[in-house]
């Protein structure tokens, strides 16, 4: 769950996701649901295991029957984990750039259908317009 160290059970996902298929299939709107799971940025990178991928696995078919049109899975940067689960995922795979994350054309090479670069971008341009903004305040000063 957003905020907590816990995860929505594959059950409480997959009829969150049903839900918001079926009012989007009633509604006539052609929805992309990228359905997300936390399941490796949860844990330090360095403790993702074959244990994770096999539940990422399950979770990746269960929100696809559920009606999920892609699976996003921040927080995974090890590359032959990204490649299989691209590979074996019934949904095209979303990934999250971070640091130790395989570059972005390793990425497409692997499979990912989709790449994510977070806030990361968007702190670094609000911390150099605030460093800008000290600067030229400064400068006033002198």
């Amino acid at each position: 769950m957003v905020g907590s160290k816990t995860l929505y059970s594959i059950e409480d996902q997959c009829r969150r996701i049903k839900a918001v298929r079926e009012v989007a299939d009633q509604s006539s709107i052609p929805l992309f649901i990228n359905a997300r799971t936390d399941l490796f940025l949860k844990t330090d990178p360095r403790g993702h295991s074959e244990k994770h991928m096999k539940e990422a696995l399950v979770r990746a078919s269960a929100y696809a029957e559920s009606g999920a049109s892609g699976f996003f899975a921040p927080g995974l940067i090890d590359g032959n984990y990204i490649e299989r689960l691209c590979n074996h995922s019934p949904l095209p795979v979303n990934i999250l750039v971070k640091s130790g994350a395989p570059a972005t054309r390793q990425l497409v090479k692997m499979g990912v259908a989709r790449i994510s670069y977070g806030p990361g971008p968007y702190r670094q341009m609000i911390s150099t317009l605030k460093e800008q903004g000290r600067e030229a305040l400064l400068q006033k000063q002198i």
